[in-house]
């Protein structure tokens, strides 16, 4: 039988360290398992043609994602017995800071999409499909969301303003149950990030125990080695400060680089 996880996000919850685990693992992993990470999904254009239909969401748009997504398929080598492991947060959608009025409701046409097409790739085997979402206390959730838009755009809204424009988002675990409703005979699970941060592997622990590697390949996986550190409080207000200024774009952005650069030295104690 072959076995598909499709990782779906969501957004800072977790995503770097489990895409960090899997990386770190590859060579364990990929006897068993094909594996696609944000590093293809983007170069691809499949993580923008996602992207695309979450904002549009229109028939073309999630045409055109399943059209990429088959070619994308199609250029894998599934060899005889090998299954298929995905971990791209961008097939969930847009992350919703950046696409309020939709947030995730096009999540459950793009996980559909992506079943269709892995189903249709390996037609005529006995194929197991599972949707893994990773999920956050909302608290904790938008804060990221906001520290991460306040390092990559021009972010002028402060913390309060930002969680009172996102008020109108529903919660995280329904975008699971939305997902679980369009595709019964897939198995999705879910699993929350202050629980991961407890367990062995982080968020990397669900692909651990996913993988069901024998004893002794088991006892060589790492931990990952690439986590999103969240920044200090007082950086945070200087960021703010930065994007509410009149600097053009250009020094914006190397400002900011300076400021990051240096406050991320400073949390491994280096200079």
């Amino acid at each position: 039988m072959r076995r598909v996880l499709l990782h779906l996000g969501l957004h800072k919850t977790g995503t770097t360290a489990a895409q960090s685990f899997l990386y770190d693992n590859r060579e364990l992993i990929w006897p068993h398992f094909a594996l696609v990470l944000p590093y293809r999904t983007r170069k691809s254009g499949l993580s923008r043609a996602a992207t695309n239909h979450s904002v549009y969401g229109t028939v073309g748009t999630l045409s055109e994602f399943g059209t990429q997504v088959r070619d994308f398929l199609d250029s894998i080598d599934f060899g005889g017995k090998r299954g298929l492991i995905v971990s791209e947060e961008n097939f969930a959608g847009l992350r919703p800071s950046r696409n309020i009025e939709n947030g995730y409701a096009t999540a459950p046409e793009l996980a559909a999409c992506l079943v269709d097409a892995i189903r249709h790739r390996l037609s005529g085997q006995e194929v197991e499909i599972t949707i893994y979402l990773s999920l956050r206390q909302r608290g904790g959730w938008l804060r990221s969301l906001w520290a991460h838009d306040l390092e990559r755009i021009r972010q002028v809204h402060d913390f309060e303003a930002f969680r009172s424009n996102m008020d109108h988002l529903p919660p995280l675990q329904d975008t699971v149950d939305q997902i679980r409703d369009r595709l019964p005979s897939v198995t999705v699970t879910a699993e929350w990030l202050e629980e991961l941060q407890l367990r062995r592997y982080g968020p990397g622990t669900p692909f651990a125990e996913y993988l069901d590697l024998p004893r002794d390949k088991a006892k060589l996986l790492v931990q990952p080695t690439k986590v999103n550190s969240r920044l200090p409080e007082d950086v945070l207000v200087e960021l703010l400060d930065l994007n509410r200024s009149r600097l053009d774009e250009a020094a914006l952005i190397e400002q900011k680089k300076a400021i990051i650069e240096r406050a991320k030295g400073a949390l491994i104690g280096t200079t």
